[in-house]
C-alpha cells in the first residue's frame, strides 16, 4: 500500500519505520467522519508522546472525494484536486492527523477492503498484516474528558497496544 503525503512524499506503509500503524479512511462527505476528529486528533497527539513506534494517518481515496472524476483520470491531476479539497477540510475541522492520499489499487468501494467511511485499518508492519479493522467512527464525543471514558475509543487504544483493559 502507498500514497502520497501532502507534501507530495511517496509513502509505502510496509517501509515505514513503525511497528504498527493506523489507517483512518476519511471522506469529507462523511457526517460521522467529522465527528470523529476530534477523537483522532487525541489519539494523535498520545501516539507522537507516548508511542513513538506506532503512528496514526487519515488516509483518503482521491478518486473517491473528488466529485465528477473517473478513473481513467491521471492520479497526479486528481491528487492535486483531491489536496486542495482536503485543505479546506484541515481548515474547516482543525484536522492534526497527517493525512495520505492512497494509490490505487487502495479504494473505497463496495466489495474492496474498505467499504466505506470512517473505517480505521490496524495493520502490523514487519511484514505488512491487517489484523484489525474498526467499521465506524472511533469516537463522535467532542471533549476530551468524554472522549476518554467512550468505550469506543478504549476499545481502540487497546486493540492498538496502547493500553490493557
Amino acid at each position: 500500500m502507498i500514497g502520497v503525503s501532502a507534501s507530495g512524499e511517496e509513502i509505502s506503509f510496509a517501509k515505514l519505520e513503525k511497528d504498527q500503524i493506523a489507517l483512518n479512511v476519511y471522506s469529507p462527505d462523511c457526517v460521522p467522519c467529522w465527528k470523529e476528529i476530534p477523537a483522532l486528533n487525541l489519539l494523535h497527539v498520545e501516539i507522537q508522546n507516548k508511542f513513538p513506534e506506532k503512528a496514526l494517518f487519515m488516509v483518503v481515496d482521491p478518486y473517491q472525494i473528488v466529485p465528477d472524476v473517473t478513473d481513467e483520470l491521471p492520479f497526479d491531476q486528481v491528487l492535486q484536486l483531491a489536496k486542495e479539497r482536503m485543505n479546506v477540510e484541515i481548515k474547516n475541522r482543525n484536522i492534526q492527523v497527517p493525512i495520505v492520499f492512497m494509490k490505487k489499487p487502495f479504494r473505497v468501494k463496495e466489495g474492496g477492503l474498505v467499504t466505506g467511511t470512517p473505517e480505521t485499518l490496524l495493520f502490523e508492519t514487519k511484514p505488512l498484516r491487517l489484523y484489525y479493522n474498526f467499521l465506524g467512527s472511533i469516537s463522535e464525543l467532542t471533549n476530551k474528558e468524554t472522549i476518554e471514558k467512550d468505550p469506543k475509543f478504549n476499545f481502540f487504544r487497546y486493540q492498538f497496544g496502547m493500553e490493557s483493559i
